[in-house]
């Protein structure tokens, strides 16, 4: 189907079920929640219910209208056609007003992993729910003692006829409250050495076996979990990919992970890569005319209009993927540090006045960007290693 044609179809079907979203105007101080700053969503059990039932519904309608997955394979339930139609559709539903969906951002990232390194059962009964919005996914990877360094996890499994038993507990982990599948990294062979041990595997999160709670962070909220798992039974069936063959699919997971991330996540910081919020900051508290300050902003606001285009480059280029979620690090605690250049001590204590202390959770939140998905030291010797060509980094 030509895309002109497709983009007419999609136009149709979204005036026919959804509402235009209104015109962006320009930003005004004081106007709305100044709370949209904060860069990892925070949980509230009952609001969260509430927006993952009506997000749920409108990917089913998606779905079943042809819409969900219209890069993937038909007898899967894809539409069969390109990823140019793919981006048309979304460019054209980013107009209107919708559910959020950002319960389903590891959609992206689970689906395409199955479908390398998953059995054909698994693509069957999960890949389709995952794009219909039927599940919502976590990813499993991080442990308190193997954040970055993966190749250290000690979560085990542990064969047990056809099945394997799993033990240990993972953190910062996203929507693990409300997921229903996750993708476990785990130990299956303590005389293989590091990476060489580990293998992958697809859990029920709602097994009795299987404890989520929430995980207070500095920002005050929980926008992260840590999940313990006790003897946890998983059948060989959910095994995805070989055994001891782990580590490559933890590899391939993180690089979508990084597109994902480079791509921004929850609500965080609204109106800030645009220099809206920044600008009309930098005026209201009188420091406009500061130099300093103006040059500062600058940098900021150009800085992100650079990584906005090096964003068009993900799909096209490893290096730039790759390179898009280190200049977000960057980016937020750049803009964080203009922040608290500006308003200084009202960023202490929260004295009710608008565009104040709602920045706190900003700047506390900035600098788990720089630990997501790899620290920022990681990326760099991926860079230095993969791209460069450079000597690798002297292991202990």
């Amino acid at each position: 189907m030509k895309l002109d044609e497709f983009a007419t179809e999609c136009d149709a079907w979204l005036s026919a079920h959804a509402e235009h979203k209104p015109g962006r105007g320009r930003f005004h101080w004081g106007d709305g929640d100044d709370g949209v700053v904060e860069i990892w969503s925070e949980h509230d059990p009952v609001a969260d219910a509430r927006r993952l039932s009506s997000s749920r519904a409108w990917r089913r309608q998606r779905f079943d209208a042809g819409y969900g997955w219209i890069d993937g394979p038909p007898d899967l339930g894809g539409r069969g056609l390109t990823h140019s139609h793919a981006r048309a559709y979304a460019q054209l539903e980013a107009r209107y007003d919708l559910p959020p969906q950002d319960w389903f951002k590891l959609g992206p990232v689970i689906g395409p992993i199955l479908m390398a390194h998953g059995s054909e059962a698994l693509q069957e009964r999960y890949v389709p729910g995952l794009h219909r919005g039927d599940l919502v996914a976590c990813e499993l990877f991080s442990e308190p003692g193997a954040g970055s360094d993966l190749a250290s996890a000690t979560c085990s499994a542990v064969a047990d006829g056809d099945h394997w038993v799993l033990d240990g507990q993972k953190v910062w982990t996203s929507d693990a409250h409300i997921a229903d599948i996750g993708l476990v990294l785990a130990r299956t062979d303590r005389d293989l050495s590091r990476n060489r041990g580990l293998s992958t595997f697809l859990i029920d999160m709602h097994d009795p076996a299987v404890d989520v709670r929430p995980l207070r962070q500095m920002t005050g909220g929980s926008a992260f979990n840590e999940v313990f798992i006790t003897d946890l039974r998983v059948p060989d069936s959910h095994r995805v990919g070989a055994v001891n063959g782990g580590w490559a699919v933890a590899v391939h997971t993180l690089m979508f992970e990084r597109q994902l991330v480079a791509g921004g996540h929850g609500r965080g910081g609204v109106g800030i890569a645009n220099g809206d919020r920044l600008t009309e900051l930098v005026r209201h508290f009188g420091r406009a005319e500061d130099p300093l300050v103006r040059q500062h902003l600058a940098t900021v606001i150009g800085d992100f209009r650079v990584a906005g285009y090096l964003n068009q480059r993900r799909d096209l280029a490893a290096d730039a993927l790759i390179m898009a979620k280190l200049s977000l690090a960057g980016n937020l605690t750049a803009a964080a540090g203009l922040v608290a250049e500006v308003l200084g001590p009202r960023l202490a204590a929260d004295t009710g006045e608008w565009g104040t202390f709602a920045w706190t959770r900003f700047l506390l939140g900035a600098p788990g960007n720089h630990i997501a998905v790899g620290t920022d030291e990681t990326i760099k010797n991926i860079i230095g290693e993969r791209i460069l060509g450079l000597p690798r980094e002297p292991r202990p």
